[in-house]
């Protein structure tokens, strides 16, 4: 039989749990409105409103990157014209979406929000490595062979940048596109490798040079390098190849070294010379005036 005592009901009703749920619901018909009729309002308030004065950029930017990025993003067609509150849900993306087209940022890692109004806009900076000579021009490029835009090498605060040479390939339209030529890839690893050597060893550029070469008649990259003095040093291929018989970076350096601590320069009196560092047991030099090469035994055949 079903009991149709009132009384279990209201016993239900008064539960705890129940008392909650109702509460709830009664109070969001009072205050999501009332929300929803403010939030313009509080949006409005100088804590919650945007402006490019309140982005913050983290790390600061280098020396060779200008002081005034945020102003140059401010200025480009993803810029957010139209958002003028920090809640806006299109802030963020539309925030890193300004900053990856700018030529000097390789990769905007994130977009923090924070209140009072403010945005921590934590960025990878490209970094120059090298300048690409092509007749009067000298175009500055980072690790990944991006052209960037025009630097000033003294005023940045950097060490001289390696030369690039010999590079057939146009250059790229504008700052910020990858330059796509393999021999200048292999060229910039290269500058980069030797980057805490360079100025030690009195060097002035990279020659690149495509060679067909085996059976296969296939295109490799060779390069050498150009001192102050006017020596050659016969490098070989990429600092990146595979190729079995090629000495490592490591290895060809040491073998700089050694002919550095002999001679005590690259450039010595009687020179300049040719410096083929790629034989496993021997340094090879010759004076470029002479034909007669000579050989210097490597110390350490590791």
């Amino acid at each position: 039989m079903i009991s149709s005592d009132p009384v279990p009901r209201r016993r239900l009703l008064l539960r705890p749990g129940v008392l909650v749920v109702i509460g709830l619901g009664v109070a969001a018909t009072i205050v999501v409105p009332l929300v929803i009729e403010t939030s313009p309002r509080v949006t409005a308030r100088s804590e919650y409103r945007f402006s490019r004065k309140h982005i913050e950029l983290s790390p600061a930017p280098p020396r060779w990157v200008p002081p005034e990025l945020t102003d140059q993003v401010a200025g480009g067609k993803d810029w957010p014209a139209d958002v003028t509150s920090i809640l806006d849900d299109r802030l963020v993306g539309r925030i890193a979406r300004a900053y990856s087209a700018h030529p000097w940022i390789a990769k905007v890692i994130r977009v923090e929000r924070r209140i009072p109004a403010r945005l921590v806009v934590e960025l990878r900076y490209r970094q120059p490595v090298a300048r690409v000579e092509l007749g009067d021009e000298r175009v500055p490029v980072d690790i990944e062979a991006v052209r960037l835009p025009a630097v000033d090498v003294a005023t940045a605060g950097i060490t001289p940048l390696p030369l690039i040479r010999e590079v057939s390939t146009p250059v790229p339209v504008r700052p910020g596109l990858t330059w796509d030529d393999e021999s200048l890839k292999a060229a910039v690893c290269l500058a980069a490798a030797l980057e805490a050597d360079w100025e030690t060893l009195g060097l002035e550029a990279i020659v690149v040079e495509t060679r067909v070469v085996g059976r296969l008649q296939e295109e490799e990259v060779f390069l050498r390098m150009v001192t102050h003095g006017g020596s050659r040093i016969v490098w070989g291929r990429s600092p990146e190849t595979q190729h079995p018989g090629e000495l490592t970076v490591a290895q060809k350096l040491g073998r700089l070294r050694q002919f550095l601590s002999h001679f005590e320069s690259l450039d010595p009196p009687d020179g300049p010379y040719e410096i083929n560092v790629r034989h496993w047991r021997e340094i090879i030099y010759r004076p470029l005036k002479s034909d007669s090469a000579r050989r210097l035994p490597v110390r350490d055949l590791r």
